[in-house]
């Protein structure tokens, strides 16, 4: 559409009953002066024919001779916008009435602000709302804009953005390269932070996109969702693991000051040994080891509160003290070693 302001692209595969929603969902946005793209990635089932039975000069069809996979099929989108802000919208979410116009006007207020994300619901397969206003965000303000140093520390320790909730600024997303299937799953994890290191990002504290939570879910696919305690264990550490891959591999070649580096390794690490204490994955004593090693590393890492929370729960009352005493002493003890090298 002539003069959009916005793109928003919905990459596909054989889900046209969802499909159908997700585009309904772009058509009923308050703001109107967008570009809709449906890039079907070869699919099998009625997806052609349904796209076609929309009338609406906004929309476009693109169509894939054989499967590219789907991180070609987002970045297919991401080459296809020509519009100044695009949204990735996966086929099985969905966008309330007034998205876009909140994600456009921060951006247009913002022009340090690459990509923009929102609350959201958790939806089931019917559409029924499970959690209502849920968020990886902490704060009071209706909307706040994030530095980029601030997003990369906080992504270190845990989930910072959801992408079905993001629009982003096209020149960040394209200047960040896109996805890369290196990093699957969970591609949109380094992209983020590869965003991060040249803008900021903003936030606002509304839930307007709904995500849908079901069985056909790549995340799902990775971890089947089984009811034991078992079950949800090993479900969270494959996430955790996967997590603290994608961080380190970020790291490995962001080219980051090494103090930055240094610091964001440790709590990346941090968190992850925390994770496995927390879920029984590895004996006490090895993770406690583990920490040690993360404070002798780097001792300023004692001014996380996650590092408390881990000698807190490691440790306990008395013991919690008498452990930070122990490890003031060794990280005194390695400073002191340090100097004497120099």
């Amino acid at each position: 559409m002539d003069g959009a302001r916005i793109t928003v692209g919905i990459p596909t595969f054989n889900r046209a009953d969802l499909l159908s929603q997700a585009i309904e969902s772009v058509l009923e946005q308050t703001y109107r002066n967008f570009r809709l793209i449906v890039s079907d990635n070869a699919s099998t089932d009625e997806t052609r024919e349904l796209v076609a039975s929309v009338s609406d000069p906004r929309l476009e069809y693109v169509r894939a001779e054989t499967n590219i996979g789907m991180i070609g099929n987002f970045n297919r989108v991401i080459e296809l916008a020509e519009t100044e802000f695009l949204m990735l919208l996966p086929d099985d979410d969905r966008l309330y009435p007034d998205y876009l116009g909140a994600v456009v006007d921060v951006l247009e207020r913002n022009p340090r602000v690459g990509l923009v994300h929102t609350a959201f619901d958790e939806i089931d397969i019917e559409s029924r709302v499970h959690k209502h206003g849920a968020s990886y965000v902490k704060t009071s303000q209706p909307v706040i804009v994030e530095p980029g140093d601030a997003f990369l520390e906080r992504s270190m320790t845990s989930t910072a953005v959801l992408l079905s909730s993001t629009t982003y600024r096209t020149q960040a997303i394209c200047q960040a390269g896109g996805m890369t299937t290196l990093e699957e799953p969970f591609a949109d994890v380094p992209l983020f932070m590869r965003i991060a290191q040249n803008w900021d990002l903003a936030y606002v504290d509304r839930p307007l996109v709904g995500f849908r939570v079901h069985d056909e879910t790549e995340t799902v696919r990775l971890a089947p969702r089984g009811q034991s305690e078992i079950e949800a264990r090993n479900r969270e550490l494959t996430y955790g693991r996967i997590m603290f891959d994608r961080r380190m591999g970020f790291l490995d070649g962001a080219g980051l000051p090494s103090g930055e580096t240094r610091r964001y390794r440790a709590l990346a690490t941090l968190r992850f040994v925390s994770d496995r204490a927390g879920l029984g994955a590895a004996p006490w004593l090895e993770t406690s080891a583990a920490f040690v090693g993360i404070v002798r590393r780097y001792p300023r890492i004692l001014t996380s509160p996650i590092a408390w929370r881990f000698i807190a729960a490691q440790f306990g009352g008395r013991q919690a003290r008498r452990a930070k005493d122990r490890l003031a002493s060794a990280v005194h003890g390695t400073r002191r070693a340090s100097s004497s090298r120099t």
